[in-house]
């Protein structure tokens, strides 16, 4: 919640969901190595080791007992693959030798949450820690709290126990800007229908049970032994009865659940609930590519139409192979409405196919599924350069083309930039695509997106089945536009806690995925930084999200504005903008 007063924004602070994490206290001594001049004739002397260091302890949060071989990991720009170590006998952990740079520090262990050093909520980055040259940066605690727990029994529809189910706890997150239902955690049902998922996040979940005949696993049998379905019971067919994927307490969708919250370290030990038992239907057809002849390779699935995204509330979509003549078959589909997805693999370049079904329960659905060639985008990748030393190496880039809806077939395609900067991505389906860039060198981004002298990075490009997209021209820039600034109280002291926020006065570009939307927190010292914003005018604004990735939603964004700091940018600009916040 943020007030204005007297001209200020002041943030009123939210209760920490989770109180007493971490506690850190810091000792810092600066070195200051100088290398020895050279001496004529003689090879200049290699740079001199790092000095820096960062080390402290971890602790369980309900005991303060020593975590031993407890995972501590630091990432920056300044070391490519990160630093790892594990805690001794002790807890105390050491990382040594580090360079100069702006550092995550996190730490880890089986059967506790994961904690970020500064993490303030489930799933929030953590602050940052800036190391100067040699410093010294010691007696950082964390108190790593123990992973919540959801257990219970998965019932048949006798309320006999139903063993070798799979059980999923999920969340909603936010994945690429959307708010999606993701799995946080898998179990599997014992002998006795029990199941017990550990090491969760607090927070809402909402359970799931699939039984082993949904996906084209076995039907119920007819041959009098039930195998597959429950004990005793004989179908004429194998496809008339199976169980639907069912959500807690015993419904067929997650909009019917109910939700099971957890604590820190909470327990829920009496989620059970039995599995709904329907009348299933048997998907099978025949694909071909377009000229007619068989498909002999490949894959068809089906996609409730409630996870369009393809993540799967299930943990995977229904689905089978495509055999050598071009046949396949799905058994024991639960009535409901899915997208197929069709993905033909026999030919150079992959063709696809996405169409709506609706199936209803005992009658068998019969298909013909016809492919289309994917479509390719190519051009050429130009640097605009005015004040890096160094260019980059083009062949490290990658030029990818992700599906505006998250509802491509497959990977999302991507091609990679030859040394004379042109590329072609092949198999990109048809619909709708950004263009965007991977692994840009740090320093650099992506400017432009021209099609015929229009810029269209901001505008997706609609790609039709076998169409040849030609003469793109992404440009790169290292005139990278910067805003920063502090974090402090009233008396001047750092504060951490805060998100910084900038996004566009534009409301049309308030979407996933928007290069508008930036987030960055603010390190030890209160200092936060934030670049490569296009150039444009800005809200910025200090907040306080109840979950990551929030700030993608209108209605979050529309709340901030009010309160907001104003300033635009262009290209290359640096900007400062401080935050003096009052807490309460």
């Amino acid at each position: 919640m943020v007030q204005m007063i007297q001209g200020r924004v002041v943030p009123v602070l939210l209760a920490a969901v989770i109180a007493g994490w971490f506690a850190v206290t810091a000792a810092t001594q600066t070195r200051s190595d100088r290398p020895s001049a050279n001496v004529a004739g003689q090879k200049p002397p290699a740079p001199p080791t790092p000095t820096g260091r960062i080390g402290g302890r971890v602790l369980a949060a309900d005991n303060g007992r020593p975590v031993r071989r407890a995972r501590v990991f630091v990432s920056a720009p300044q070391l490519a693959e990160g630093r790892a170590t594990l805690t001794d006998d002790s807890g105390g952990f050491e990382l040594s030798e580090l360079p100069a740079g702006r550092y995550t520090l996190t730490v880890s262990k089986t059967g506790f949450i994961n904690l970020a050093y500064g993490q303030r909520r489930p799933l929030q980055p953590g602050t940052p820690i800036q190391l100067a040259e040699g410093q010294q940066l010691t007696g950082i605690e964390f108190r790593l709290p123990r992973g919540g727990v959801i257990a219970g029994r998965i019932l048949d529809d006798s309320g006999d126990p139903a063993p070798g189910v799979s059980v999923r706890a999920m969340q909603y997150r936010y994945a690429q800007g959307n708010r999606q239902l993701v799995p946080a955690g898998t179990a599997q049902t014992d002998d006795q229908g029990s199941y017990r998922i550990w090491g969760l996040n607090p927070g809402d979940y909402y359970v799931s049970a699939v039984a082993r005949n949904a996906g084209g696993g076995r039907g119920f049998g007819t041959d009098g032994q039930g195998r597959g379905g429950p004990p005793g019971r004989s179908q004429p067919t194998p496809d008339q009865l199976g169980y639907a994927p069912t959500f807690y307490p015993g419904v067929p969708s997650v909009d019917e659940a109910r939700a099971v919250r957890l604590g820190v370290s909470g327990e829920s030990l009496d989620v059970s609930f039995p599995l709904m038992l329907v009348q299933t239907t048997r998907v099978a057809g025949r694909v071909t590519n377009p000229d007619g002849s068989p498909t002999t390779s490949g894959t068809v699935n089906l996609v409730p139409e409630t996870e369009p995204t393809g993540r799967g509330a299930f943990g995977g979509a229904l689905g089978a192979r495509i055999q050598w003549d071009g046949n396949f078959s799905i058994a024991n589909v639960p009535p409901g409405r899915y997208l197929l997805r069709a993905r033909g693999d026999n030919t150079d370049v992959p063709q696809y196919a996405m169409q709506p079904l609706a199936v209803s329960g005992g009658d068998p659905t019969t298909l013909t599924i016809v492919l289309a060639p994917g479509g390719s985008i190519s051009g050429t990748v130009t640097l605009q350069s005015t004040q890096s030393a160094q260019v980059p190496d083009l062949t490290q880039l990658r030029i990818v083309a992700p599906a505006t809806d998250f509802q491509g077939v497959g990977q999302n395609p991507s091609g990679r930039v030859a040394g004379d900067g042109t590329f072609t991505i092949e198999g990109v389906s048809a619909g709708l695509h950004w263009i965007r860039t991977q692994n840009p060198q740090r320093g650099w981004t992506l400017k432009s997106v021209l099609l015929s002298s229009r810029d269209i990075i901001d505008t997706p490009v609609d790609i039709r089945s076998g169409q040849k997209l030609t003469n793109l021209t992404l440009v790169l820039t290292d005139r990278l536009t910067e805003v920063n600034g502090t974090l402090s109280d009233e008396r001047g002291n750092p504060i951490t806690e805060y998100t910084v926020l900038a996004f566009p006065f534009d409301s049309s570009l308030w979407r996933p995925q928007a290069r508008q939307i930036m987030t960055a927190r603010p390190d030890q010292n209160g200092k936060y930084q934030i670049r490569g914003l296009p150039p444009g005018d800005y809200y910025v604004a200090a907040i306080d999200p109840a979950e990551p990735g929030e700030w993608f939603e209108p209605a979050f964004l529309d709340q901030q504005r009010a309160s907001a700091a104003r300033l635009t940018l262009g290209d290359g600009d640096v900007k400062s903008q401080d935050f003096r916040l009052t807490l309460r």
